[in-house]
């Protein structure tokens, strides 16, 4: 009988815990993901203009009309996006190059845009947990663009 009263009052403990002690919670799972991202197409060259986006979803079902937990757009091919403060699960990476430099991170890129997704040996979508093992390459051409 000691023992399930003070599992119960544990329990009550945990579920009377402030919502700001849970938030701290939270925001200490959450992590980094950074994302090296190369441009390898013949639409042009990386740019202020003509920039690479780079996408986190927290779904593998990524198309026109999924929203994106954060973005990020890149002047310099080859360079790193740095998203910090990521929340902790799974993400998915998804890749843009704005070759018509028409994109302004308001939407989805335009149909007929180079992207790419990162993915496995399969071509299915790859997840990365944020933290400091979140690290991805991805390298894209023309092969694959926005219907």
């Amino acid at each position: 009988m000691k023992r399930v009263v003070t599992v119960v009052v544990a329990a009550l403990l945990c579920a009377a815990q402030p919502a700001g002690l849970m938030a701290s919670a939270a925001e200490a799972q959450a992590g980094t993901v950074k994302v090296t991202v190369t441009y390898k197409g013949k639409g042009g060259t990386v740019d202020a203009t003509r920039k690479l986006w780079v996408y986190l979803f927290d779904t593998p079902n990524i198309g026109p009309d999924s929203q994106p937990i954060v973005q990020m757009a890149l002047e310099t091919n080859g360079s790193e996006a740095v998203f910090q403060s990521v929340a902790a699960g799974i993400v998915y990476i998804a890749v843009a190059f704005d070759e018509k430099g028409a994109m302004d991170g308001q939407g989805p890129p335009p149909p007929g845009t180079p992207i790419s997704i990162l993915a496995d040996a399969n071509g299915a979508p790859r997840g990365l947990a944020p933290g400091d093992k979140a690290i991805a390459t991805l390298t894209f051409d023309d092969a694959m663009r926005m219907q």
